[in-house]
């Protein structure tokens, strides 16, 4: 098969798990508004006295109500959709990367291992993106902040602020529910994308591999490193993980603490990374660069 060929499909896989992601976090922000407004008006059922909040266990009974409402605004019919609609994109992924290895290796079908990956990935999400994850990482933390503004009878414009700029985008940085949700949506497709590549490529042996993805204002100079160093043979792995790469020694800031010759594949520049560590023919490398790791 074409370099050409197989090169595309790689473009269309980013450009699919890019748009996924982007299209599920754009709602978010204005979802993040309307849990603030709702919040704001239970917040206004607290015992103020003065402008302060009191340090009452009435007050701390509300906390739980609040809990409630948070996963409640979070997790409408429109949101549970998107977060439906979101888990639809790791079939098409598959589907993508089943056409791509088809042009690596003739009459090559998806692997039973891959299949379970793909349910295991959507479950895990799924969870992360509703109850459980919303519990943890949304409704939790606000009632934490309001718990520490009671017991510290802290004035109730700072909770207001205070809880705008934990659940809302403001100048110090995005809202708690974008925050959350864009690093599970990067990581679960990505991360499935990268595993399905890992159980591929051990499978059946490649020793070459690219690194694809868009770079972006906020790409890790590992990755800028490697996508201009594109071509990486399985031997190299270990001194990339370590930061040596085309000779420079690279920042490792913002790779997952464990990132190793072994799991590189499947963890590529660690936190919402968005690009693919993806196996090539051994023809498709430029032969200057193929020389250099001939037998």
């Amino acid at each position: 098969m074409s370099f050409q060929k197989s090169q595309r499909l790689l473009r269309q896989l980013n450009e699919l798990i890019d748009g996924s992601v982007d299209n599920f976090n754009e709602s978010i922000p204005k979802l993040q508004t309307g849990i603030f407004r709702r919040i704001q008006l239970l917040l206004k059922d607290l015992d103020i006295r003065r402008g302060n909040i009191r340090s009452t266990v009435k007050n701390l009974r509300k906390i739980s109500k609040l809990k409630r409402e948070i996963q409640r605004a979070v997790l409408n019919k429109k949101y549970l959709k998107q977060v439906s609609t979101f888990s639809k994109s790791f079939e098409k992924v598959a589907e993508l990367q089943t056409q791509y290895f088809a042009t690596l290796e003739a009459g090559f079908e998806l692997p039973a291992l891959v299949k379970e990956l793909k349910k295991t990935s959507i479950t895990a999400m799924t969870e992360g993106l509703t109850k459980a994850g919303i519990r943890a990482n949304v409704a939790e933390k606000a009632a934490e902040l309001v718990k520490r503004n009671i017991t510290e009878g802290a004035s109730f414009g700072d909770l207001l602020d205070e809880m705008r700029t934990f659940l809302t985008k403001t100048d110090t940085g995005a809202g708690a529910l974008t925050r959350h949700a864009h690093v599970l949506t990067t990581d679960a497709l990505n991360g499935f994308a990268r595993e399905y590549n890992q159980i591929v490529s051990d499978d059946l042996d490649f020793k070459w591999f690219i690194y694809t993805g868009s770079l972006v204002d906020e790409s890790r100079d590992f990755c800028r490193a490697l996508v201009k160093k594109k071509w990486i043979h399985i031997s190299e792995f270990g001194e990339v993980t370590k930061g040596n790469i085309s000779g420079k020694k690279i920042s490792l800031q913002g790779l997952k603490p464990n990132t190793d010759a072994g799991n590189f594949r499947s963890l590529a520049g660690g936190f919402q990374c968005n690009h693919i560590v993806s196996p090539v023919n051994e023809e498709f490398v430029p032969e200057e660069i193929r020389e250099k790791f001939a037998d």
